[in-house]
């Protein structure tokens, strides 16, 4: 049956049953799955009985969880979830330019070649994501970009908040290459960091979309680029991520226009303060080319966040997590190593194929890897097969614009070219359609190159948007995302960063959903794509199920939040 409402295969859904049965003791159900609402049954980490209130199974164990997910004291929202009865499935995606519509029109992207972030994020606690535009200058002594902040109104618009928020004047006329984001000092709210020239800049959110400038009070900053490497094609890209795993956000920042090793790491001192651990953590960069696809993820399922350089014209490196104190290089390894791709510059993960592990999509000029995790520290390039090629590919992102439970691809090319979306079709192996969108006017064609990309639901519709900027001052382009989701039905999870305190942004965490025998997991990163930052939300279609049999919020120091009887279609803030 689960086969026919979602579309699958019989070896994909074969491989979602088998790490939906990974549980400790075996429940009632045959078939591993969760006991179904009204029945008394138990299953694989299911609710019995399916009522408010009422017994819960065992605990939950597979591969991809940092912890089993236990449901004693978890929160029950009594919703009996189940598959809907007569289902009708999504239209083709639609993505539909909205720019002008929600008051964008006159907000432009400019700055280095290799510069221009953007962030879609909830910067005032509002649930509603708000436009930054980080902004710099073109090449070497060119013209000045405005970094920009626009709030969302929550009609569908936005308003200009770059003077009252203050980030007009805390930027002035820095060169900025990339925008981070998450809560540093665990207050509550949205911090910001910004790869930039000569120094980055760290602004700590002071509430009602006011920030102040904590870059020397905070230690952060790093050290100053050399002046004369900041050239056309130089790359500058911060992320945040707890790679020691005790709660608070630590920083890494890699550049082509640092002194060598090229990239400095900040621990968080958890008193929102920085120390410089560059030299004992191991942390380097391939000495060839710019740094462009940095990503914190937990590669290989281990509890602890490993990190990752590609480099535009030279190397890369994937470095390992080893005991939450240093990083190893094992870009030695062949099966690394012979994906000769020589300009990547964006990334992301996400299990494309629901086998409980991270699979990882680099975009590049002229080749946009896809790469499949097989589990044992291995990736293997499917990207012929799968039809996810692309020709000039910058920001990017895994995200499910039709809610039907798979992990589709978008990816921005260069100048005139069109956008991509990579439509899963829920097939094994993986395979994808591809699709075509227009986007708004490029000024300068040929100086168009970085495209940032950033995701979230700006109208709380369900339905994943997309914001994109480029380098050469054109506006930036707003994509509502309009697909008709047929009765695919969705989950929207807001994050604590500090569970029981009210506090927002999950940065570093998982987010696990179960539906039946799928079994979807979703890692918050403070900083992805290309130089950009996506909401701090978990994003889930949950296709044709009435809602979730439990959702879970793992950290991976341990903390954890457990919610049963989810009912679909809804914005789940975390208790």
């Amino acid at each position: 049956m689960l086969g026919n409402v979602f579309g699958k295969t019989a070896a994909v859904l074969a491989a979602a049953m088998a790490l939906a049965a990974c549980s400790d003791s075996g429940g009632d159900a045959a078939d591993g799955s969760a006991g179904q609402p009204g029945t008394g049954g138990v299953g694989a980490g299911g609710r019995a009985g399916g009522g408010a209130g009422g017994a819960t199974g065992p605990s939950f164990d597979a591969p991809f969880l940092w912890q089993p997910v236990v449901f004693e004291g978890a929160t029950d929202f009594g919703h009996q979830a189940a598959p809907i009865a007569e289902a009708r499935q999504a239209s083709a995606i639609q993505l539909v330019d909205a720019t002008e519509a929600a008051g964008l029109g006159s907000a432009v992207g400019g700055g280095n070649s290799h510069g221009v972030g953007i962030a879609f994020v909830d910067l005032d606690q509002d649930l509603l994501p708000d436009i930054l535009v980080a902004n710099g200058q073109q090449n070497r002594g060119g013209r000045q970009f405005s970094s920009l902040l626009y709030k969302n109104n929550g009609d569908g618009t936005f308003s200009d908040a770059t003077a009252s928020s203050g980030i007009g004047a805390l930027i002035g006329d820095r060169d900025v290459y990339s925008v981070a984001s998450g809560d540093y000092d665990n207050d509550g709210d949205v911090d910001l960091y910004f790869g930039a020239q000569p120094t980055d800049i760290l602004l700590a959110n002071e509430g009602s979309l006011t920030f102040r400038d904590l870059t020397l009070q905070a230690g952060a900053g790093g050290p100053a680029s050399n002046p004369a490497e900041t050239a056309d094609g130089r790359s500058k890209i911060g992320v945040f991520g707890d790679f020691d795993n005790d709660g608070f956000l630590d920083v890494v920042t890699a550049s082509s226009t640092l002194p060598a090793p090229g990239v400095y790491l900040l621990k968080n001192n958890g008193d929102a303060t920085f120390r410089d651990v560059s030299a004992q953590s191991g942390v380097e960069i391939d000495g060839r080319g710019h740094p462009c696809a940095v990503l914190f993820s937990d590669f290989d399922n281990d509890r602890d966040f490993d990190l990752w350089i590609w480099n535009d014209r030279g190397g890369k490196v994937l470095l390992r997590n080893d005991a939450l104190t240093a990083f190893t290089n094992i870009n030695t390894s062949s099966t690394i190593d012979d994906f000769q791709i020589g300009n990547p510059m964006g990334i992301d993960g996400a299990d494309i194929d629901h086998d409980g592990d991270l699979d990882y999509y680099i975009s590049a000029i002229g080749n946009n890897p896809l790469l499949r995790n097989n589990g044992d520290g291995t990736l293997t390039n499917i990207t012929s097969q799968a039809n996810t090629m692309g020709d000039f590919g910058w920001g990017l992102g895994f995200e499910d614009f039709d809610a039907d439970g798979w992990q589709d691809i978008f990816v921005a090319q260069e100048d005139d070219r069109t956008y991509l979306v990579f439509h899963n079709l829920a097939e094994s192996p993986s395979r994808f359609e591809r699709l075509d969108f227009g986007h708004g006017p490029i000024v300068s064609s040929g100086a168009a190159h970085n495209v940032a990309v950033a995701f979230a639901d700006y109208n709380r519709d369900g339905r994943t948007d997309v914001v994109t900027a480029t380098t050469d001052g054109s506006r930036i382009n707003l994509f509502s995302n309009q697909t008709d989701l047929g009765t695919n039905r969705w989950l929207e999870v807001v994050v604590p960063s500090a569970p029981g305190t009210g506090a927002r942004g999950g940065v570093g965490a998982r987010v696990i959903v179960k539906t039946g025998a799928l079994v979807q997991f979703e890692e918050i990163h403070g900083g992805s794509s290309r130089a950009s930052q996506n909401d701090h939300t978990a994003r889930f279609g949950i296709g044709q199920w009435t809602g979730a049999e439990w959702v879970a919020v793992q950290w991976a120091d341990g903390r954890q939040v457990v919610m049963t009887g989810v009912v679909g279609n809804q914005q789940l803030v975390v208790p």
